[in-house]
């Protein structure tokens, strides 16, 4: 007798471009792990497996479903993507011939399968071994010498290329309809709908050499997209704090791994000291009301818990459990926070009194209003800088360094110096963009290698008389852009 059993309840589904034959390091994961147990038929037979929807869907689309099916080859410690075709609108089904034990793929190849120089065929066999009967079975999985299945799913014609598949062609070649009865059922697929197309079966016939079908299953478990909110994984990451005082109101923050679908909320259950839940008694718990949901959040002001004591009447030693429950499908987070109510004490009370968290009411914030017509959700503030006040201009070394009487005048009168004992004549510009000073002098006329652009020194009067002379033995000076050249000087610059 026919059957298919599925190991795997829950993968990733990925799109068709994550997994492409002609590009190298495109391996993703996300085999099924099952066993298909064959007819006992003599002579060769043909075996079919296709893509089925779940149990509960709307009749309509009860025996099609978009997703394709795709047989990975699985060599000596490496993918032979070479020979894989290229997953199209039509691999939604997949065909074998099984005949002496040994099970081989019929390849169906496509207008896609060719090389990058877009004319090179690619080397995929018509028909090509790839697995062997153990038994009765053949058996689903990872490894080499197993049947490597992965589900892809199609994208939606609005987000596809001309070349790729999407579930509007997945469902015409399925059902060989025209284009109105297409749209029609391709509704069942997309929008409020879409968690159908992360729902799958298979089912498998079997067929003998002379056309004959000899027997089919279609496989009792159903394999969710983790990677849909509605349906899929719900981890969290971390939640904070985990203690509130009996009459609540303290705020709590829970951060999920994954965004949350809109019926997320926060719940309290009772478990006893071997760690099982005692749902008969979460009726003594008062739940959280004043939440609020974002992509990866949930902040709830904790609720006053006035009935703990009858919980301690029928169970010696419980704790709390903090977690999250998805309406939709009643899935709760796998991971829990320990949650503690501690008595309120009268004048004393950490939270009531002491207000260890803030000073001010413990409130929900509201957040950013939703999208407007012609309102903007996103502003970026920004507070424009306006500088009034004039940047003093400080002297070069050059203008510092001529002896003449014209430049001593200029010296003299310059604001950026007084005559006192001793001076300081930072090099660099304002505007130079460079703010580190540098304090000492190199007998070579050099820089440290603190830094290669500026430095600072103090010149004391006796310096100031000689400047002239140690201008002459320097090798270069560094001057502003607007600097004033005194005449009948020569100044050498790098």
């Amino acid at each position: 007798m026919a059957s298919i059993d599925l190991f795997t309840t829950d993968n990733l589904l990925r799109y068709i471009s994550e997994w492409d034959p002609r590009e190298p390091a495109h391996t993703k994961g996300g085999y099924m792990d099952g066993e298909i147990k064959i007819p006992n038929v003599e002579g060769k037979l043909r075996m079919e497996i296709q893509t089925y929807p779940a149990e509960d869907v709307d009749k309509l689309v009860a025996n099609v479903h978009p997703c394709l099916l795709h047989v990975v080859r699985i060599g000596k410690g490496k993918r032979e993507q070479e020979l894989e075709p290229v997953p199209t609108y039509y691999h939604w089904k997949q065909v074998f011939e099984i005949e002496d034990g040994i099970v081989k793929i019929i390849n169906r190849k496509s207008e896609l399968d060719v090389e990058k120089d877009g004319i090179t065929p690619r080397p995929v066999p018509e028909i090509d071994e790839i697995t062997k009967v153990d038994g009765n079975s053949i058996v689903l999985g990872r490894k080499r010498g197993q049947l490597n299945l992965i589900l892809l799913q199609p994208k939606q014609q609005a987000r596809a290329k001309q070349t790729e598949a999407t579930v509007t062609k997945v469902l015409a070649d399925r059902l060989q309809k025209g284009k109105e009865k297409i749209e029609m059922y391709e509704q069942f697929f997309k929008k409020k709908n879409a968690k159908n197309l992360k729902r799958v079966r298979l089912r498998v016939d079997f067929y003998k050499e002379n056309g004959t079908h000899c027997g089919y299953s279609i496989s009792p478990q159903t394999i969710v997209d983790t990677g849909n909110k509605e349906i899929g994984s719900m981890d969290f990451y971390d939640a904070t704090p985990h203690k509130s005082c009996i009459r609540g109101g303290r705020k709590i923050i829970m951060v999920s791994e994954y965004n949350l679908a809109k019926d997320v909320s926060p719940i309290f259950e009772v478990y006893d000291d071997f760690g099982e839940p005692r749902p008969e008694l979460d009726q003594f718990l008062s739940q959280p009301t004043d939440f609020n949901r974002r992509n990866q959040t949930i902040i709830f002001i904790t609720p006053p818990q006035p009935r703990l004591h009858e919980i301690t009447e029928n169970l010696n030693n419980w704790t709390i459990k903090l977690l999250a429950k998805r309406k939709g499908d009643g899935y709760k987070s796998n991971k829990m926070f320990n949650f503690r109510y501690i008595d309120h004490e009268f004048n004393s009370c950490p939270f009531c009194d002491y207000k260890v968290d803030s000073d001010e009411l413990v409130k929900i914030e509201a957040g950013i209003e939703g999208p407007k017509p012609r309102q903007k959700k996103r502003i970026m503030t920004c507070t424009p800088v306006v500088c009034t006040e004039k940047r003093q201009r400080i002297q070069s070394t050059d203008e510092q360094s001529c002896g003449s009487s014209d430049t001593s005048s200029y010296l003299k009168s310059s604001p950026a110096y007084s005559m006192s004992s001793s001076y300081e004549m930072p090099v660099n510009t304002p505007d130079s963009g460079i703010d580190i000073p540098f304090n000492g002098y190199n007998s070579d006329g050099g820089y440290t290698s603190n830094s290669d652009l500026e430095y600072t020194t103090t010149l004391t009067q006796e310096d100031l008389n000689n400047l002239s002379a140690m201008t002459e033995q320097a090798k270069f000076v560094v001057v502003e852009e607007d600097a004033q050249f005194p005449k009948g000087r020569k100044l050498r610059l790098l």
